[in-house]
């Protein structure tokens, strides 16, 4: 309920009992506990708190605006990744971006690389681009020569390369490597890559300016998961159809819990 807050103005209860898989009078004792005297009285306030939303941005702005940790105002840390997230959003209907939706659709053959700190979201974007096209593979290097991708039998590969400071050496070889055999490269990487036009003209930066200790990574996710959806919405049906094989594979051998 909390997940979806923004909808239960329009619900019922026997809706949300069906969906969580208990019974209606079960939503009801629930609301009960918490000090509703059922799902009307929860429906009335929320449809008051959506008339004045606001309001209530207003509130929560303030209350963060007031929150200084440490030296730290998370006010201003706030505006940077929402600018960031903007930043992103932009790149959606760019050459560029059609360029490369193309690319992750049309190549018989998609590599996903990053290094370090950046291992973790190379394997994220494999892993969710992979439910949506068959081969779909991570580089890791432990083999020190990348022959999957530089000496593998693929006639249109292409590389998605993850990159922010500090650089890594594998990560500059690999884009060189690709451009001097033509493999196309797609490079998402941070403000600060210098060299990363130097290896391929699919360039999308990202800004990972912050207030905090670490980075932000979230632009990188935001804008793997706008790529994502555009991939499926090029593949329609293709995309449908996997989706159903590997659901039902999942199934048969339990992945996932009920």
């Amino acid at each position: 309920m909390l997940a979806n807050a923004h909808l239960l103005p329009f619900e019922h209860a026997a809706a949300i009992a069906a969906k969580v898989g208990v019974s209606p009078m079960t939503v009801g004792r629930f609301l009960r506990s918490i000090g509703y005297g059922g799902f009307g009285q929860l429906k009335n306030e929320l449809r008051g708190a959506a008339a004045s939303p606001g309001l209530l941005v207003s509130d929560r702005l303030d209350r963060i605006r007031g929150n200084v940790r440490d030296g730290v105002a998370l006010h201003d840390n706030l505006q940077l990744e929402v600018n960031a997230l903007i930043a992103v959003y932009e790149h959606v209907g760019t050459p560029l971006w059609d360029r490369t939706i193309q690319r992750l659709v049309a190549s018989d053959q998609v590599f996903v690389a990053g290094f370090q700190t950046l291992a973790g979201l190379a394997s994220d974007f494999a892993a969710r681009l992979q439910y949506l096209r068959p081969g779909v593979g991570v580089l890791d290097g432990r083999d020190g020569t990348f022959a999957e991708l530089l000496a593998g039998t693929a006639k249109k590969p292409c590389l998605v390369l993850f990159e922010m400071r500090r650089y890594t050496k594998f990560s500059q070889l690999l884009a060189q490597q690709c451009r001097a055999q033509g493999i196309p490269v797609v490079m998402i990487c941070d403000t600060h890559c210098h060299w990363a036009l130097d290896c391929t003209d699919s360039v999308f930066t990202v800004n990972t300016e912050s207030n905090l200790f670490w980075d932000a990574q979230a632009p990188f996710l935001s804008l793997t998961n706008l790529m994502l959806d555009h991939v499926v919405r090029k593949l329609k049906n293709q995309a449908t159809v996997r989706l159903k094989a590997l659901g039902a594979l999942q199934d048969r051998f339990g992945a996932f819990g009920n």
